[in-house]
């Protein structure tokens, strides 16, 4: 059994190469839903991101390599609520890197910022995440029908959250 673990770091600048591979992956565009995009376009994102005071960390492998990055977006204080987004290497799929950094922000998220619900959507299609999702404690609070088109045909939408009170880690 494997016993790797992760560590969640501050996302610098000079990783944004790395996520700039990661977002034209051909499996990451057809998930997320983006065409492909340029190292320039990729700089605009994370300065968003900054500029939103989102928290953008990125994932390290036992072997202090980079193997993706996970967010908070859209956090609102004042209703205790934010957005959480991961995205992994292609190679570092299905390693458990995914479960452990998502349940790190997750933590994160209750113990640290004190918000009362993480909440996230995906596309129908991504069954791998959706059933990640469902082990870590998110509940599917709702379905828009048809919502994506994606390689010639239109796929569903899935909202899911997780509250504070459900969150035992």
């Amino acid at each position: 059994m494997s016993t790797k673990r992760i560590r969640l770091t501050p996302f610098e600048t000079t990783h944004i190469q790395y996520l700039h591979k990661w977002l034209n992956d051909e499996r990451a565009i057809q998930m997320i839903g983006r065409t492909p995009l340029t190292y320039e376009e990729v700089v605009q994102e994370v300065e968003k991101k900054r500029m939103n005071n989102d928290l953008i960390l990125g994932i390290e492998s036992d072997e202090k390599e980079l193997v993706g990055w996970v967010f908070l977006k859209d956090i609102d204080y004042a209703h205790g609520r934010a957005s959480i987004g991961i995205l992994l290497s292609s190679e570092s799929r299905g390693h458990g890197y995914g479960r452990m950094a998502m349940e790190q922000m997750i933590d994160l998220g209750f113990k640290q910022l004190r918000l009362n619900k993480i909440y996230l959507t995906t596309r129908g299609i991504n069954e791998q995440a959706i059933e990640l999702y469902k082990k870590i404690g998110f509940v599917t609070e709702g379905k828009l029908r048809n919502h994506a088109y994606v390689e010639g045909k239109y796929v569903d939408t899935y909202f899911m959250g997780i509250l504070a009170s459900e969150w035992n880690k």
